[in-house]
C-alpha cells in the first residue's frame, strides 16, 4: 500500500516515512478531533453574532496555529470573522467598524482549540458582540498571567530569588523602551 506525500514523493509505509525525514503533521483521528473542536468554538463565535449578521454572510473562521518564537504560547486558537461588503454605511453588529465596511475583526485565545471553552471566546470577543467581555484589563492580566508562567518555566517554581531577578530585569527592559 503506497502513499503519495508530494507529487514526486511515493513512499511505500510508515516506517519508509520516518526513514525519509518527512513527517506526518496529524493522524486521520487527529484531523477528525481538531475539525469537531474547530466546530464546536465557531458555534460558540456564530452564538454571539446577531442572526441577521449571518444571514447576509458574515463568515466565522477558526484555526489552530502554532509559535516557535520565544514567549509564544505553543498552540493558540485564532479567530476570524469575515463581513460582507454591503455598500451601505450601517454596522452589521452596531459600534464594529469591520461589520460596515467589508472587514475582519480578528481575535485569538491563547490555547489549543482542544482546550477552548465558551468563556475563553467570550473573553476574546469584543463588548460589541452578544456576550463579549474582551477589555483592555483583561489583556494586561492575560499577558501577566503567560508572562509569570514563562518565567516559572525558566526560573523554576521554587526559585524565588531568580524570579525576582528575572521580573526586575523585565521591567528595566520595559523602562527604557
Amino acid at each position: 500500500q503506497a502513499l503519495l506525500l508530494f507529487p514526486l514523493i511515493l513512499v511505500a509505509d510508515s516506517d519508509s516515512i520516518r526513514r525519509s525525514g518527512l513527517v506526518a503533521m496529524f493522524s486521520a483521528n487527529e484531523n477528525l478531533a481538531l475539525r469537531q473542536h474547530k466546530r464546536r468554538v465557531i458555534e460558540y463565535v456564530e452564538d454571539s453574532i446577531p442572526e441577521d449578521a449571518l444571514d447576509m454572510g458574515t463568515t466565522v473562521m477558526v484555526m489552530q496555529v502554532s509559535c516557535k518564537a520565544p514567549g509564544c504560547v505553543p498552540l493558540e486558537t485564532v479567530i476570524c470573522i469575515v463581513f460582507p461588503k454591503l455598500g451601505t454605511t450601517e454596522d452589521l453588529i452596531p459600534g464594529l467598524p469591520e461589520s460596515s465596511t467589508g472587514g475582519t475583526y480578528k481575535t485569538k485565545v491563547l490555547l489549543p482549540l482542544a482546550q477552548v471553552t465558551k468563556d475563553d471566546v467570550l473573553d476574546a470577543l469584543s463588548p460589541c458582540f452578544k456576550g463579549g467581555r474582551r477589555s483592555t484589563e483583561k489583556l494586561y492580566l492575560g499577558a501577566r498571567d503567560v508572562m509569570l508562567a514563562q518565567i516559572d518555566q525558566i526560573m523554576g517554581e521554587n526559585d524565588l530569588e531568580g524570579r525576582k531577578l528575572m521580573a526586575l530585569y523585565l521591567k528595566n527592559c520595559l523602562k527604557n523602551e
